[in-house]
């Protein structure tokens, strides 16, 4: 199975990035920064001088290079259905580790994205919108960080252990003694997976071992989510190099104490492991997603803009142009 979710997530990042490098670039006011409002204006004006089957066929002045006499849109459409079945192949496992939400979540992913792909295609005319073209991006190299690591088992492991060594001392730090298990790679080799054993790395506490850190309690894929939004952001260098070190280090701190408290209130038997890691992690999880975008917003306004756009694929909310100012 994960030699097939490998294989579908390849290909929908494939034409994902052709999509993403290729697509027309839509001069319009969002582009530009608030701080530059005149250049914004006079792309939008630039746009204006296409025709709409010019843009269609990516003939245009300014419009994307057809790839193979394609427009790079359909690429990207085919990748955004693509990656919908690849988060539909996780349905299983979900469902094996208790996971009710991300179980509903994976039955969603077809629908959800081929919505997405729909909207890449009826927005051939218009040369693409900039709010999925800012999600492709983040997409491609965010899942790009993550399909590296999880397919080379001596990164994973090492980078599982990092997590559950830190999160045993944290907690005998506290006054509550684990350690980390021993690193197991399932049959696997270093640099290559032959099977579709999930790789972990346990927590120990008085010989139990029930708690397992896997890829995904590593916080790596949001912390490569965030990565990707802060540097496609419009700010200068400075600023979203900032940004970064700003954030990362509370994803990676936060993600820490939320496995300490998940591995504490499993072993006291205050609650069950299913209900401290899918419900009260995953509460203390958004609460802090929220705070993270409230600082990426306040470093980065044009990200706002970004996320705004692409609320409005979904909503269908059109600001209302602005009426030219007479002389």
């Amino acid at each position: 199975m994960n030699m097939l979710r490998y294989a579908v997530l390849f290909l929908s990042l494939a034409f994902l990035s052709l999509g993403y490098m290729f697509r027309t670039k839509r001069l319009t006011a969002h582009i530009g920064s608030k701080n530059h409002p005149e250049e914004s204006m006079e792309g939008a004006k630039r746009i204006t001088t296409a025709t709409q089957s010019d843009l269609a066929t990516g003939r245009a002045q300014g419009s994307a290079t057809t790839i193979l006499g394609i427009n790079p849109l359909f690429f990207s459409a085919a990748g955004w259905f693509l990656y919908g079945i690849y988060w539909s192949l996780h349905y299983q496992d979900y469902q094996d580790m208790n996971d009710s939400i991300n179980a509903v979540f994976s039955l969603c992913a077809v629908p959800f994205f081929g919505f997405i792909a729909y909207k890449e295609i009826s927005s051939i005319p218009q040369g693409g919108l900039e709010g999925l073209r800012f999600l492709s991006g983040i997409t491609v190299f965010s899942m790009a960080g993550y399909a590296i690591v999880s397919s080379i088992p001596v990164v994973e492991l090492y980078l599982e252990y990092v997590n559950a060594y830190l999160v045993s001392a944290f907690l005998t730090f506290t006054g509550f003694p684990a350690e980390a298990g021993e690193i197991d790679f399932s049959g696997n080799s270093y640099f290559f997976r032959s099977n579709d054993f999930i790789l972990s790395v346990p927590i120990q506490h008085n010989g139990h071992d029930e708690i397992l850190i896997t890829l995904s309690c590593t916080a790596f894929s949001s912390i490569f989510l965030f990565s990707a939004a802060i540097f496609s952001a419009r700010e200068p260098p400075a600023t979203k190099l900032k940004a970064f070190l700003l954030i990362i280090p509370i994803i990676f701190i936060f993600n820490i104490i939320r496995m300490s408290m998940i591995t504490y209130l499993t072993y006291t038997g205050t609650t069950s492991p299913e209900f401290a890691h899918h419900i009260l992690g995953k509460i203390g999880s958004l609460m802090v997603l929220f705070f993270l975008a409230w600082v990426l917003f306040t470093f980065l306004p044009s990200i706002l803009n970004s996320v705004s756009e692409v609320f409005d694929i979904f909503f269908g909310k059109k600001s209302a142009p602005e009426k030219e100012k007479t002389r």
